[in-house]
């Protein structure tokens, strides 16, 4: 067995781990709660033990209930874990090297923690958005054929870009149609990325939120006021992981 494969195994078996922190991460950052809090069913109140927090085991034993009160724990919370594992096997399948490695999949980690933050309260924490964007700068400077200003001018380049279209729709509109947070976002991504491929990644997000959109309008839905807000951050991060699959 190689470095790289041994490596990636390690990896593969901690990312369920890291998923589990990744809802911590989600149910907290935006709620400005504190990490180190035991966990606790919050319908009852009772401190989880070590055996009901096995990842994606005690999920599936307990049917994603409470041990003690039999009350349903939110449903994403498997989902991150299962991601946290569906973005380890791709870093996997790109990265070339035991750094490279562990840089991309941090950086797929954390996008699968802002993806879910974005989803569930609209929000993308700054401690997030700054961790992609240096570890996406780390992954790309591991790539032979990016230079090390390269990574920097990309991420910039998207923060700029973003950034206008922010101000220009508040000139136009009078209110905010891109939050700050997806500006900050967008440097993290277009390091990750590469200047080529942040405008693919920009359209895919906006014929996904278009489409989606519509179909929640369509189905009656949450999304039905004409200035209701989009978690359009989710959509790019979405779009990433489909242009990384594709390129």
């Amino acid at each position: 067995m190689t470095l790289q494969s041994a490596w990636f195994a390690f990896l593969l078996l901690l990312s369920p781990a890291v998923g589990s922190f990744l809802g911590v991460l989600v149910e907290r950052l935006p709620a400005g709660r504190s990490l180190l809090e035991p966990s606790s069913c919050a319908a009852c109140g009772v401190r989880l033990r070590w055996r009901h927090m096995v990842p994606i085991a005690s999920a599936l034993a307990l049917r994603q209930r409470c041990a003690a009160c039999g009350a349903p724990y939110p449903g994403h919370l498997l989902r991150i874990e299962l991601a946290a594992v569906l973005v380890t096997v791709l870093a996997g399948s790109i990265a070339s090297g035991p750094v490279a490695l562990t840089m991309l999949a941090g950086a797929f980690w954390c996008l699968v923690a802002l993806f879910y933050t974005d989803l569930h309260t609209l929000r993308l924490p700054d401690p997030l958005t700054g961790a992609l964007a240096l570890l996406a700068y780390c992954w790309a400077i591991q790539d032979p054929s990016r230079s090390l200003i390269e990574p920097l001018l990309s991420g910039a380049g998207a923060l700029a870009a973003f950034w206008l279209v922010r101000w220009g729709y508040f000139q136009w509109r009078g209110r905010e149609g891109l939050g700050l947070g997806d500006v900050k976002l967008a440097a993290g991504l277009g390091a990750l990325v590469g200047w080529a491929a942040m405008p693919w990644v920009t359209l895919v997000a906006a014929m996904l939120a278009l489409v989606l959109t519509a179909v929640e309008r369509w189905r009656g839905g949450g999304v039905s006021h004409p200035e209701a807000r989009i978690p359009f951050g989710t959509y790019l991060i979405g779009a990433t992981f489909v242009v990384l699959m594709v390129v």
